[in-house]
């Protein structure tokens, strides 16, 4: 016999609905970015073959050999070394390259844009364009490279969504980012520190493998989490032009009832 008075089990509260992309919080971008790309997920993964292949091709594997003192190193002693030197230079060309090129078809997934011939061309220049200094201000503080592209990041999806030139897209990339720096800012480095994070945990959960076993981690983590970032960047350059068309109707809106 069931005791009286039982409490009925709580039934599940619905969430409550997003807010709009002009009152979008940094958490909500976050949200919105795992739902896209779960709800997108195979056509989403090819975006992380940028980062796995910069990775695979320029950061070093594998583990030193410690040679005991007062003796000369062993014969098998191991330095690992990258497939391409490494090095900040190689970086900037390979990075240049791929990266503009995820960050394009991420934009393209997320607005539905379809740009053709000189729009596209441009776009990809300025992608290169900007992501130049990106790895030196990194090797500083991620800080420094994430505050950059939070004002000159939006030249890409300005110029293929927009189809405006290189000095209109520039001053759009600007006006963009002064809207609500904090959010640009904010979104941008959440997304780096997530995909970090994330990263960063199967790093060390497989830091005593060898060399194949590290760079088939590496692999399958960049390609599986690195999406995100070009999809929440996509997401969040939606967020800021809605909040430059908020803003405008409400300097519109006095003038039209006078």
């Amino acid at each position: 016999m069931a005791r009286k008075g039982r409490r009925a089990p709580r039934q599940p509260q619905p969430l409550p609905p997003p807010l709009p992309p002009e009152d979008r919080t940094v958490g909500q971008l976050v949200a919105e970015t795992i739902r896209f790309y779960q709800h997108h997920f195979w056509r989403t993964l090819p975006l992380g073959l940028s980062v796995a292949a910069l990775t695979q091709l320029t950061v070093a594997f594998g583990h030193h050999s410690r040679e005991p003192r007062g003796h000369p190193p062993p014969q098998g002693f191991d330095k690992p070394t990258s497939i391409l030197g490494g090095g900040v230079e190689m970086t900037i060309l390979i990075g240049s390259l791929l990266l503009t090129a995820s960050y394009i078809v991420a934009i393209v997934l997320v607005t539905g844009k379809k740009p053709v011939g000189r729009t596209l061309a441009t776009a990809y220049g300025l992608g290169v364009l900007v992501f130049l200094p990106v790895p030196l201000l990194a090797q500083l503080l991620v800080l420094p490279a994430v505050l950059y592209l939070a004002f000159f990041g939006w030249v890409v999806p300005t110029a293929l969504v927009g189809g405006t030139g290189v000095a209109d897209s520039f001053r759009k990339s600007f006006r963009l980012a002064r809207v609500d720096f904090a959010h640009a800012a904010g979104g941008l480095a959440t997304l780096v520190i997530v995909f970090y994070v994330v990263r960063l945990m199967l790093a060390l959960l497989l830091r005593s493998g060898s060399e194949v076993t590290e760079r088939s981690a590496a692999l399958l983590a960049d390609l599986v989490l690195s999406p995100m970032l070009f999809v929440g960047s996509a997401i969040l350059y939606l967020d800021q032009v809605a909040r430059v068309d908020a803003r405008r109707s409400k300097l519109e809106a006095p003038t039209q009832e006078a």
